[in-house]
């Protein structure tokens, strides 16, 4: 099998068993729970992992977690302080809303992010603008702390 279709099929599966965790964690009426539980862990663990992914910058942030996961294709634009991410599709969140279980964005996407933009040097903050989710696209920016 060729290596770019196993890293494929390796994502779909990956969004797969994500989607699932969220099922499970809100039918055992613990998602919101485990949700904070993760936040606190991505903090601590969100440097480590950047610097394993070889992330340096904002704009390397969301390109690097579309080639690992594959989840979505950011779209990204390179501002003087800000980096925008834009994305038409996500494949977790496609897979949630068909399964009909509750929303993963938090947990698996933007929580981590998040913590792993506070690390960059100079850290940065994260905000959500809009998500597939509620919305048309995902539009994230990331952009230098003052």
């Amino acid at each position: 099998m060729e290596t770019d279709r196993k890293l494929k099929l390796l994502q779909l599966f990956y969004a797969g068993v994500l989607a699932d965790a969220t099922d499970n964690f809100e039918k055992f009426g613990i998602r919101e729970a485990v949700t904070e539980k993760k936040v606190t862990e991505q903090m601590v663990m969100a440097r480590g992992q950047r610097v394993q992914m070889g992330i340096e910058t904002p704009e390397q942030l969301l390109r690097t977690s579309s080639d690992i996961f594959g989840c979505i294709t950011w779209d990204v634009t390179v501002g003087h302080d800000t980096v925008t991410g834009e994305g038409s599709s996500c494949l977790l969140c496609a897979i949630a809303k068909k399964r009909g279980i509750a929303r993963p964005c938090h947990m698996y996407c933007i929580n981590p992010m998040t913590a792993m933009a506070a690390t960059l040097e100079p850290s940065c903050t994260l905000t959500v603008r809009e998500t597939l989710w509620d919305g048309d696209r995902c539009r994230f920016e990331i952009a230098k702390k003052d």
